[in-house]
């Protein structure tokens, strides 16, 4: 049958694989010339013949008028002859010229589909391959004769077969198909995707109709707009899942496309809102913005970290840090710009707060070296005021109300000092497990005193509430300092009120919150209805001597001492304000679960006397011979050096013993500790009391001061110091030892510090 299907083709169409078309005509010509120039030959020997019959009659005829007729008619066919073969040549050129036409048109046929990329393929209806262009085997490998008299479908792969089939019938029964790709078999065994029209070959001799295929390999294309797929999916899920946003807006500054980041950023649920909204009217705070960045990009067609103040949906502010590019015009396609916008709201709040913690932090250092010094000076100042009061003639009234009005001052000077050590976290702590609630429940009955009838003050305090760990005066300080700050911004009168709470700072909090510290926490707010403050004032009001008060009536302490108290106990620190509203301060501090210390009250130390001996090392030589006259006036033996190095050469000649040392802590060369570190183990039963005017690594640890350690504050009254001389001298042995034994171990492990 398949000899029969490829009858239906001209046999030099079926051949064209094995002889060119020059080859093919040349032949063609020869045998159509040989079979003209026979039928010639023919032609005029059956005319000689007829000839040669005709003329002895014509000779012998004795009829004049037959022999006429007769020469006529033999004229006449040699006459017809000529012609016959006049048309006949004629015929044979126009056949000629025909079929040089035709084996043009199907040499440029054979060029076409030999050259052409795309690959043809004539197909029977029992889907054999009766003919395959050269481009087979440039595509899939296959060369025509590999491809003769297979069937149409031996390449394809066999999931696209029953697809390739159904197209094949349809074009068979519609006269056209349409375009279908499927994958076929290269002949290195990989898979190629192809691209086919098949159209409908119909000729009218033949009973079998027959399919003209033109195929293309587009797996190249198919890989590359699947690779094109996966990019803008990809890029599409990168700008839908960014974490900024990301819009395109035209050269009006309407919003075209919007990523959902951008959506929540500025507060809008449907998309449809923000589509169409103006950068300019609707966006943007200020719509000059819009026109400086439209120069800006216009000039250099990129921008970036651009920071603009935006516009939510609610009318709040939002800070964005925004970069930018112009897309010019192109193909009649309008110009656009494309904006990225990064919330950077969180980031300039905890940028403010790093910046105000660092200028904290420099001024707590200035605060705490200038007190230091200060504690040394009001020591003397203070000591020496008492002096004169008790030298005075009781008659000297104006010289004792002259040496009052001195001690007085100090005292104020020491307090002040006392405010700035607070602020810059060098105050010496003796913390213990408090409740919060009783705290603030013993501060209630005078809070009203101290702020007046015109306030009202209102307690809220949680049940359950945890403890913490913290020094109870210091926390007094605090409260009451924010009750009277909440006073003087209600000068017509008001409600304070102080709550408590438990709370929990989560990671994410923590993490945005400067100083915040994750875990359970225990809230002490202190709120007023005064004037409020502004979001420029809040930032300022922790700095020392910041004040918003007239001149005469604040320091500028109040707070600052309160944020050096916080800190300085492990706690953090919130203020909400606004103008016209009032103020809520809020600390938290971290929550202990130790049982809570109820306050103790102690009696007021008396000054005694003694009879030991006393070490006595102070560099600052002023207050060294104040305490100097302090403890001989009251009958101790006192042996005094301006520092380290010389009370180790004092004490070399001592025969006696060293009942206790009363030493700085800070001093030029040996200090306090490694002091009594070389003398404890020549002098076991020598007590130690420290002096100093804030905290340092030699003495207590994060401002803690440590189990066993003697320690009076500077600036001392003369009250203050004989009555711990005493408090030291009189601690029992056992306690000596475990006190000797702390310190030298505290020593040791330290002395690499000092």
């Amino acid at each position: 049958m398949m000899a029969n299907s490829r009858s239906d083709l001209p046999s030099d169409f079926a051949s064209s694989s094995s002889d060119t078309s020059a080859e093919r005509l040349k032949k063609i010509e020869r045998r159509e010339w040989l079979l003209w120039a026979a039928a010639v030959t023919i032609m005029l020997l059956l005319t000689a013949g007829i000839g040669s019959f005709l003329l002895p009659i014509l000779q012998t005829s004795s009829d004049a008028a037959l022999s006429l007729s007769l020469r006529q008619e033999i004229t006449g066919l040699f006459g017809v002859v000529l012609l016959f073969n006049l048309y006949t040549v004629y015929q044979q050129l126009q056949i000629h010229r025909m079929r040089r036409r035709l084996t043009e048109s199907e040499e440029i046929f054979r060029l076409i589909s030999e050259n052409a990329a795309d690959m043809t393929a004539v197909v029977d209806s029992e889907e054999r391959r009766l003919y395959s262009s050269s481009s087979y085997q440039r595509v899939l490998g296959y060369s025509p004769e590999e491809l003769r008299d297979s069937s149409a479908f031996a390449q394809i792969h066999e999931e696209d077969i029953a697809r390739v089939r159904s197209a094949a019938e349809e074009t068979r029964t519609s006269g056209h198909g349409n375009v279908i790709e499927y994958r076929m078999r290269h002949k290195n065994g990989s898979w190629r995707v192809i691209e086919s029209t098949t159209s409908l070959i119909f000729l009218p001799k033949s009973s079998h109709e027959k399919l003209v295929v033109i195929s293309r390999d587009v797996t190249e294309r198919r890989e590359t707009i699947e690779a094109l797929r996966r990019s803008e999916a990809s890029f599409r899920s990168v700008v839908e899942h960014a974490p900024y946003g990301i819009c395109r807006v035209d050269r009006k500054g309407n919003v075209l496309e919007a990523n959902p980041a951008l959506h929540r950023m500025l507060g809008y649920q449907e998309s449809e809102v923000l589509l169409g909204a103006s950068l300019p009217n609707d966006l943007f705070l200020d719509p000059q913005d819009f026109l400086r960045l439209s120069d800006v990009i216009e000039a250099s067609e990129y921008f970036h970290e651009v920071e603009l103040t935006w516009r939510r949906l609610d009318g709040s502010r939002l800070a964005a840090r925004c970069s930018g590019r112009r897309i010019s015009e192109s193909n009649q396609l309008e110009g656009y710009m494309e904006l990225f916008a990064q919330d950077v709201t969180e980031r300039m709040i905890l940028e403010r707060q790093l910046r105000m913690a660092g200028k904290m932090e420099a001024i707590g250092r200035l605060s705490g070296g200038i007190a230091h010094d200060f504690n040394n000076l009001l020591g003397v100042i203070i000591g020496y005021s008492k002096l004169i009061r008790q030298r005075v003639d009781p008659h000297q009234t104006t010289l004792a109300e002259f040496a009052e009005e001195v001690e007085k001052a100090g005292q104020r000077a020491a307090a002040l000092t006392r405010q700035l050590l607070a602020f810059s976290r060098q105050q010496i702590l003796t913390p213990t497990a408090l409740d919060l609630n009783a705290l603030v429940a013993d501060m209630q009955k005078m809070l009203p005193r101290l702020l007046g009838e015109d306030v009202t003050v209102e307690i809220d305090l949680e049940s359950d509430l945890g403890t913490v760990r913290a020094d109870r005066s210091q926390l007094e300080q605090v409260v009451m300092n924010l009750a009277v700050n909440a006073r003087d911004a209600m000068p017509t009168g008001g409600t304070i009120r102080i709550e408590t709470a438990n709370a929990h700072f989560h990671e994410d909090y923590a993490r945005h919150h400067a100083g915040a510290k994750p875990g359970p926490q225990v809230l002490l707010s202190v709120s007023d209805t005064g004037t409020g403050m502004s979001p420029e004032t809040v930032t300022h009001i922790f700095e020392p001597f910041f004040t918003t008060k007239e001149m005469g009536k604040g320091t500028g302490l109040g707070l600052a001492t309160v944020y050096g108290i916080v800190k300085q106990s492990g706690g953090y620190i919130w203020v909400e304000s606004e103008v016209g509203v009032g103020s809520s301060f809020k600390i938290f501090l971290p929550r202990v679960f130790d049982e809570a210390v109820p306050k103790i009250f102690s009696q007021a130390p008396s000054a005694a006397s003694g009879r030991e001996t006393i070490l006595l090392v102070e560099d600052a030589e002023p207050l060294r011979k104040l305490a100097l006259r302090f403890l001989e006036n009251h009958g101790y033996r006192v042996i005094q050096a301006q520092d380290g190095e010389e009370a180790l050469t004092v004490v070399r000649g001592l025969s006696e013993p060293i009942h206790m040392m009363l030493t700085d802590v800070v001093m030029p060369g040996i200090n306090g500790r490694v002091l009594a570190e070389k003398l404890l183990p020549s002098y076991p039963q020598m007590k130690v009391l420290y002096m100093s005017g804030y905290t340092d690594s030699f003495i207590a640890g994060h401002g803690v001061l440590e189990q066993g350690t003697a320690l009076i504050h500077k600036p001392f009254s003369e009250e203050d110091l004989l009555a711990k001389v005493r408090e030291v001298l009189d601690r029992r042995e056992g306690e000596t030892r475990e006190h000797s034994l702390l310190n030298q171990q505290s020593l040791v492990t330290r002395g690499k510090e000092i």
